[in-house]
């Protein structure tokens, strides 16, 4: 699975994200949802729903059989440029390695 964590600015908010195969939990505000792709054809998700406060599944995209997640990642004032400026990351076993090609 790829994915891109697409920066937003805020001062203090903060998302946290686990990863079990092609299930994604997210973490805002002290509550929890998971999202689960595994089944997802190719193409794009048309909507995907959140009992969180915000949504952060930004979009979600199988390509000849490959998930391509965007994710809300919530930067501050002091961010370093990796994080302001995003490449694609291959999870692994909920392990985020730099995409390569």
């Amino acid at each position: 699975m790829r994915v891109l964590y697409s920066p937003c600015y805020s001062d203090g908010k903060k998302i946290e994200y686990q990863f079990a195969g092609e299930d994604v939990t997210a973490t805002y505000d002290g509550k929890t949802d998971t999202f689960y792709f595994t089944g997802l054809p190719d193409g794009k998700a048309e909507s995907i729903e959140t009992l969180l406060d915000i949504n952060p599944i930004l979009s979600a995209e199988r390509v000849d059989g490959e998930l391509k997640l965007v994710l809300l990642n919530f930067i501050g004032p002091d961010a370093l440029d990796e994080e302001k400026f995003p490449e694609w990351r291959m999870v692994y076993n909920g392990e985020n390695t730099l995409a390569k090609g």
